[in-house]
Protein backbone atom coordinates (compact mmCIF):
# COMPACT_ATOMS: atom_id res chain seq x y z
CA UNK A 1 0.00 0.00 0.00
CA UNK A 2 0.97 3.49 -0.60
CA UNK A 3 0.20 4.28 2.71
CA UNK A 4 2.12 2.57 4.71
CA UNK A 5 5.77 3.56 6.06
CA UNK A 6 8.52 1.11 4.95
CA UNK A 7 9.87 -1.27 7.39
CA UNK A 8 13.66 -1.05 7.28
CA UNK A 9 15.59 -4.42 7.54
CA UNK A 10 18.01 -2.73 9.68
CA UNK A 11 18.47 -2.94 13.50
CA UNK A 12 15.76 0.00 14.88
CA UNK A 13 16.66 2.55 17.48
CA UNK A 14 14.52 3.34 20.14
CA UNK A 15 12.02 7.10 19.77
CA UNK A 16 14.68 8.43 22.54
CA UNK A 17 17.57 7.96 20.26
CA UNK A 18 16.17 9.28 17.42
CA UNK A 19 14.65 12.31 18.60
CA UNK A 20 17.99 13.00 20.79
CA UNK A 21 18.90 15.56 18.10
CA UNK A 22 15.36 17.20 18.30
CA UNK A 23 14.65 17.63 21.77
CA UNK A 24 11.77 20.23 20.95
CA UNK A 25 10.02 17.40 18.64
CA UNK A 26 10.35 15.19 21.68
CA UNK A 27 8.95 17.03 24.27
CA UNK A 28 6.22 17.46 21.65
CA UNK A 29 5.82 14.17 21.12
CA UNK A 30 5.37 13.65 25.06
CA UNK A 31 2.87 16.73 25.61
CA UNK A 32 0.69 15.06 22.72
CA UNK A 33 0.97 11.64 24.96
CA UNK A 34 0.38 13.60 27.88
CA UNK A 35 -2.70 15.08 26.40
CA UNK A 36 -4.23 11.93 24.98
CA UNK A 37 -4.30 10.38 28.17
CA UNK A 38 -5.47 14.01 29.74
CA UNK A 39 -8.40 13.56 27.68
CA UNK A 40 -9.06 9.93 28.07
CA UNK A 41 -8.96 10.50 31.74
CA UNK A 42 -11.33 13.73 31.30
CA UNK A 43 -14.24 11.61 29.59
CA UNK A 44 -13.95 12.73 26.09
CA UNK A 45 -14.61 10.36 23.26
CA UNK A 46 -12.79 8.16 20.96
CA UNK A 47 -13.71 10.77 18.44
CA UNK A 48 -12.46 13.88 20.60
CA UNK A 49 -9.30 12.45 22.07
CA UNK A 50 -8.28 11.40 18.31
CA UNK A 51 -9.45 14.40 16.78
CA UNK A 52 -7.15 16.51 19.66
CA UNK A 53 -4.75 14.38 18.57
CA UNK A 54 -4.36 14.63 15.16
CA UNK A 55 -4.53 18.26 15.18
CA UNK A 56 -1.23 18.01 17.13
CA UNK A 57 0.09 15.58 15.43
CA UNK A 58 -0.44 17.68 12.23
CA UNK A 59 1.33 20.40 13.84
CA UNK A 60 4.42 18.36 14.76
CA UNK A 61 4.73 17.71 11.30
CA UNK A 62 4.30 20.83 10.25
CA UNK A 63 7.35 21.82 12.38
CA UNK A 64 9.81 18.62 11.53
CA UNK A 65 9.46 19.32 7.60
CA UNK A 66 9.87 23.30 8.88
CA UNK A 67 13.50 22.08 10.57
CA UNK A 68 14.03 19.61 8.20
CA UNK A 69 13.63 22.68 5.34
CA UNK A 70 15.84 25.53 7.30
CA UNK A 71 18.51 22.23 7.67
CA UNK A 72 18.36 21.97 3.95
CA UNK A 73 18.30 25.59 3.02
CA UNK A 74 21.55 25.70 5.16
CA UNK A 75 23.24 22.99 3.87
CA UNK A 76 23.08 24.03 0.19
CA UNK A 77 24.00 27.73 1.44
CA UNK A 78 27.49 25.72 2.75
CA UNK A 79 27.77 23.63 -0.39
CA UNK A 80 27.04 26.61 -2.98
CA UNK A 81 30.04 28.59 -1.07
CA UNK A 82 32.16 25.81 -0.73
CA UNK A 83 32.15 25.25 -4.91
CA UNK A 84 32.27 29.19 -5.23
CA UNK A 85 33.73 30.94 -2.93
CA UNK A 86 33.94 34.08 -4.94
CA UNK A 87 29.95 34.24 -5.27
CA UNK A 88 28.38 37.40 -3.45
CA UNK A 89 25.75 36.54 -0.69
CA UNK A 90 21.96 38.14 -1.37
CA UNK A 91 19.75 37.53 1.29
CA UNK A 92 16.03 38.70 1.38
CA UNK A 93 15.32 41.90 3.22
CA UNK A 94 13.40 41.36 6.19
Amino acid sequence: MKDELPISKLKRRSLDERFRAHPQSYERLQAIADMMEASIAAGCSADEAEERAIEQIRKLGHALMSDWAQGAQQQSLEQAKAEHPQASHHVKKK
